[in-house]
């Protein structure tokens, strides 16, 4: 086929009356553009029924014949508490998500061979519907591989211990094991396909599969495999870069970009500038470890449409780089993306959650256990997304958002426009011009990240469509650096022609188009005067040039109101944002009527409600009617939220046992010892990661774990010693002994035990009472009877003991009292702190932990699984030291290396409003 994108830029550069060199931008081929247009020939599934078939060709998706340009957000269920999913779906669809994609990991329902797990968190059957109370589609990733930073990539480690198995291959055994698993998912999902009147549109088969044509026949039989147990969906994907296996048109390759590369080995500045150009390439070497070098080209992609699964508004903590993204490093990439040629704007993550617990692992991607390349944190799966962990949105959502608006609203005419890339020098301004030949949008980034751009000074742009060139602004503008942009061209606008508009479509609302300033660009707009026969506004400036009605020096905002009378009498609106009130915006469904809020306050619509968000007790809420936007106050009588901090030593809930108080010791007495015994039990399931001993004697000191003398040096008296004991325990029961020798005076010690397992679970006791004693010449024997220890005697602990603390850990009390989130939506809380990795333990479950970015760690307390109330909660901190490799984006203080500290930590209730 001969499919053609133009790449043409003729760039002319003349000196403005200002002195400065002008430049216009001229883009000469837009005309020429052409791709045929093919149906039919991707093997797809059932479409659905008659009159709302979901189809794709080579092109764009419809739904029942119209073209549609949808957004997919990715959002792990069995990562987020079940009574939680709820909010991050509104969330979702309130940021103009109308597809839920999810990965289903293996061994989240499959730890331990043949006992699935569909229930409470991983019941991904209630999760499907609950997305289809609220009108979303949902698009399960099925795996088996999966990847995800999750263990194994989502394989059970039972399937990788077998000896006779090939994994991720066409391997008989391997195949059972698989096909045994689809079976089970396709069981959760039945009667939830589109074709049933469901809301599942799609399947994506493994993940990275980057076998090329090697591996099609494996693609090929997941395929046939689910479809086998009913899985029948009009769309089945694979992801395509690194030469992903993609058996010819039985599959859609998807796409993706990250702004940074957290899993490579490097520990330096990253740049990936073409992530910010306009380019028909759609692989890329970037996404992923180990990608396979193939010698020869794979295959070509005209036949497919260009969709995106994983485009990255932020990327996953990984622990040697610590890359902070900017809030519009994901809106650059997809806006270069959608310029491109780009039909379906697919995110990976959209929504941050948390490793769920294992029975018998931790579910985090590692490196010491499997092998795999990198080590992310035990539960914590930010990703710097959109929606947080914590359920907070990142600023990024709200730069995506007004996007998603756009293409909601603008996307069936989009859909079909196809991409000129305009080609540039690297340091110059990017752009596109997507269109039909007679209308269209001009695309432009002048944004990398990393890379300061200049301002571009006294732009002007040549667009030569069908029949006529457009020539705008009438003025150069100018666009400063981390300036993205969509202009319209030929735009209806109801009725009226908008020939063009330095300025944002954003969506259209109560009959009124509404617009958005792209930075301190002045907006100015034309329309043709066969349309339009007059304009009023009191926002800017309104003259005629030849055919068209022109709207410039236009003051933005809320109240910038355009209103034109068409030249058949009638009347249309436009109203001109600011930037940052298009950030504030918030296009929400009621009555089956969209309505449009500006408000500084996040805000959803639930069912017929309106709700909005926000710590603040009073709150300015404005919204569209008329063409006009109204005001209202709303206010709430809410408490404040503290959780108290208390910095803990390490011995804070032992208690301190007497081992001498002698005077004028007999001589028969001087070698006798005093032995201190406790028994303890062991019965996590999962395997230990390590058991510690930290003790603190005043006189030297022998230790013995299950009758086996501990050969390390005598524990030295007046410190703080640590002892790894973890090759001396054992499942079950354990019995330990400390032997200390009679001495002239006073004496006594603490001890701590913390047994932390391959799960993260972790349990500890300290001394009591219950560390019974004896006193013997002879020391204790598992085969010999010596006499039956008794209660010690606990003495008054030293005035020192409470600054004792370990180097290599600090640890605070959190106190969550019950009812601290009593009448709020939410509660936050945002930590600050110095050192390496921080965790936060629910009496022995690890509920969160952190890399620290040098950025304040956010934590959502109603997220945390099980549930937080009245309890005392457990920071651990643990502290960097200066002789790790790794990259910081925001470096930490030299004296920060070594220690432990918190900075802050600042808690906010969530107020919810209901908006009338």
């Amino acid at each position: 086929m001969n499919n053609k994108i133009p790449v043409s830029i003729l760039l002319i550069i003349t000196l403005s009356t200002s002195g400065w060199a002008q430049k216009k931008y001229s883009i000469d081929d837009v005309d020429k553009t052409s791709i045929p247009l093919e149906k039919g020939h991707l093997k797809m599934g059932n479409p659905g029924p008659p009159g709302k078939e979901i189809e794709v060709n080579n092109q764009f998706m419809t739904i029942g014949g119209r073209a549609v340009l949808p957004v997919m957000g990715e959002m792990h269920f069995s990562r987020i508490k079940s009574d939680q999913w709820e909010d991050c779906i509104l969330k979702m669809k309130a940021a103009g998500i109308n597809i839920i994609s999810t990965y289903l990991f293996w061994n989240h329902h499959e730890e331990i061979e043949g006992q699935f797990v569909w229930n409470n968190d991983k019941d991904v059957r209630s999760f499907i519907q609950l997305c289809q109370s609220h009108n979303m589609f949902v698009y399960p990733r099925i795996g088996p591989w999966s990847h995800g930073e999750a263990r194994n990539g989502g394989t059970p480690d039972w399937i990788l211990r077998k000896k006779n198995i090939e994994n991720r291959s066409n391997d008989i055994v391997y195949q059972k094991y698989v096909e045994r698993y689809f079976k089970e998912i396709a069981t959760q999902l039945d009667g939830l396909y589109y074709k049933d009147g469901g809301n599942i549109i799609g399947i994506q088969l493994e993940n990275e599969y980057w076998y090329a044509k090697k591996g099609e026949p494996h693609i090929q039989w997941l395929k046939d495999t689910a479809k086998k147990y009913g899985m029948d969906v009009p769309l089945y994907t694979v992801t395509g870069w690194g030469s992903g296996s993609v058996p010819p048109l039985e599959v859609i390759p998807l796409w993706g970009g990250y702004a940074d590369e957290p899993w490579i080995e490097s520990v330096h500045k990253n740049v990936l500038a073409f992530y910010f150009k306009f380019d028909s390439f759609r692989d890329s070497k970037h996404i992923g470890n180990d990608q396979i070098d193939h010698k020869e080209e794979y295959m070509t992609y005209e036949r497919y449409p260009y969709f995106t699964c994983e485009m990255g508004v932020g990327i996953p903590q990984m622990y040697h780089r610590r890359s902070v993204l900017s809030p519009i490093d994901g809106y650059g990439m997809m806006i270069a993306k959608l310029g491109s040629g780009s039909n379906l704007l697919g995110y990976y993550v959209f929504a941050g959650g948390t490793n769920p617990r294992g029975e018998l692992h931790s579910n985090e991607e590692e490196q010491e256990e499997t092998g795999y390349w990198s080590r992310t944190p035990a539960t914590s799966y930010d990703f710097q997304a959109a929606i947080k962990e914590s359920g907070e949105l990142s600023p990024s959502y709200h730069q995506v958002k007004k996007l998603h608006y756009f293409v909601n609203d603008f996307g069936e005419k989009l859909a079909p426009m196809l991409p000129t890339l305009a080609k540039t020098n690297d340091d110059d301004l990017q752009l596109a011009v997507r269109s039909d030949k007679t209308s269209g949008y001009l695309f432009g980034l002048n944004y990398c990240r990393y890379v300061p751009k200049p301002e571009r000074k006294d732009v002007l742009f040549n667009i030569k469509l069908d029949g006529e060139t457009l020539q705008f602004p009438q003025s150069g503008v100018n666009i400063p650096d981390s300036t993205v942009f969509i202009w319209p061209m030929n735009l209806d606008i109801g009725k009226a022609l908008l020939k063009y508009a330095t300025a944002q479509p954003l969506c259209i609302a109560d009959d009124t188009h509404i617009f958005f300033q792209n930075k301190t660009i002045t907006p100015e707009l034309a329309f043709d005067d066969s349309t339009v026969a007059d304009i009023h506004t009191s926002k800017g400036r309104v003259w005629r040039k030849g055919k068209m009605i022109i709207v410039s020096d236009i003051k933005s905002g809320k109240d910038c109101l355009i209103t034109l009378t068409l030249t058949n009498g009638e009347q249309q609106k436009l109203i001109v944002l600011t930037e940052e009130e298009a950030n504030d915006s918030w296009l929400l469904e009621r009555d089956h009527k969209k309505e449009l809020y500006l408000s500084k306050a996040n805000m959803y619509a639930k069912h017929n409600d309106i709700l909005a968000f926000s710590s603040q007790r009073s709150i300015v809420v404005s919204k569209l009617q008329g063409g006009r936007f109204t005001e209202r106050v709303y206010t709430t009588d809410s408490i404040d939220s503290r959780l108290s901090l208390i910095e803990r030593p390490v011995f804070a809930d032992a208690e301190w046992l007497e081992t001498a108080n002698f005077k004028d010791l007999p001589v028969y007495l001087e070698r006798y010892n005093r032995f201190f015994f406790k028994e303890f039990s062991l019965d996590n399931p999962s395997g230990f990661r390590k058991v510690t001993l930290y003790i603190y004697p005043e006189t030297a000191s022998k230790l013995s774990v299950n009758y086996k003398w501990v050969r390390q040096d005598l524990l030295i008296p007046d410190q703080l010693n640590t002892v790894d004991i973890t090759g001396y325990v054992s499942k079950g029961e354990n019995v330990l002994f400390v032997s200390f020798p009679y001495i002239e005076g006073k004496a006594r010690f603490a001890a701590r035990v913390i047994a932390e397992y391959s799960n993260y679970d972790r349990v500890e006791f300290s001394t009591d009472e219950s560390w019974l004693t004896t006193d013997m010449y002879t020391n204790p024997s598992a085969t010999r009877v010596y006499n039956r220890p008794e209660k010690p005697i606990v003495v008054d602990a030293p005035d020192f003991a409470k600054t004792i603390k370990h180097p290599s850990f600090g640890e605070w009390d959190i106190e969550l009292p019950y009812r601290a989130s009593e009448g709020l939506s939410a509660l936050y809380s945002h930590i600050s702190y110095i050192g390496d990795r921080a965790e936060i333990y629910n009496g022995h479950i690890l509920c969160w932990d952190d890399f620290n970015f040098n950025t304040p760690w956010q934590i959502g307390w109603q997220r945390m699984n099980p549930s937080q109330n009245g309890k005392n909660l457990r920071l651990v901190i643990y502290p960097l030291s200066k002789e790790t490799k790794m990259f910081f984006d925001v470096m930490p203080q030299a004296d920060e290396y070594g220690m432990t500290h918190v900075k802050s930590m600042t808690t906010t209730g969530e107020n919810c409003f209901t908006i009338k």
